[in-house]
């Protein structure tokens, strides 16, 4: 399976490609969010085992089917993202997709942490950099705006699935993370990706607050 990182970045990718063919925009947090979504069975642990139904073929893709009948290009789009995460698993390691009919995993296996994962996760970042600048995105952390508030979905859902999938398994995170060279550059990443969702989240509160300010000032003034 890949780090967060990764399916964060390439949801991004998969989601903003498929997006500008179908002339569809979907908001950054949606698209960013979509890659982790099948990781949110960590939430639910241990009702539900991790890396079984929510990475089976056989439930996303009637759920993609129902988003896409909904929400046509938009839930198109958006599918597109939630998919790239089994896309990324079977890659680095293998992904259930018949199951529950069926234990069969199914991947290239080339291992985590490796060479192609820490290209998978660094160069997707990369990738994202570069697309937000070309498609306006980077505006959500470089300009105060209201929308950029959103950006905290996907911010928490990282800081929160990492945390409690680190607990689970007892991994010791400060311990691990600079461990090898390639966890070190993913790691590095991560804080990245971190940090600039929360100059992001940072402009979203300044612009509440600012058109607030200006109403106040109103009401305060002598008639």
């Amino acid at each position: 399976m890949l780090f967060l990182l990764g399916h964060t970045c390439w949801s991004y990718i998969f989601s903003k490609v498929t997006g500008r063919r179908v002339k569809v925009g979907l908001p950054a947090y949606t698209v960013l969010l979509a890659g982790v979504l099948p990781d949110f069975d960590i939430y639910f642990k241990p009702l539900i085992l991790h890396h079984t139904y929510t990475h089976s073929l056989l439930i996303l893709l009637p759920i993609c089917a129902v988003l896409v009948i909904r929400f046509r290009a938009s839930g198109l789009a958006f599918s597109a993202g939630m998919l790239s995460h089994l896309v990324a698993d079977s890659i680095v390691g293998t992904v259930p997709p018949l199951y529950p009919l069926s234990d069969l995993q199914l991947g290239v296996s080339l291992g985590l942490p490796s060479l192609a994962d820490t290209a998978l996760e660094v160069g997707a970042l990369g990738l994202v950099l570069i697309l937000a600048f070309m498609n306006g995105d980077y505006k959500l952390v470089t300009e105060s705006q209201r929308e950029s508030i959103f950006l905290a979905i996907p911010l928490v859902s990282i800081v929160t699935l990492t945390l409690l999938f680190a607990g689970d398994l007892s991994i010791p995170l400060a311990t691990i993370a600079f461990s090898r060279r390639a966890l070190t550059l993913i790691t590095v990443g991560h804080a990245v990706l971190i940090g600039i969702l929360g100059l992001g989240v940072s402009q979203g509160v300044k612009a509440i607050t600012s058109d607030d300010r200006p109403q106040t000032k109103r009401l305060e003034q002598p008639v």
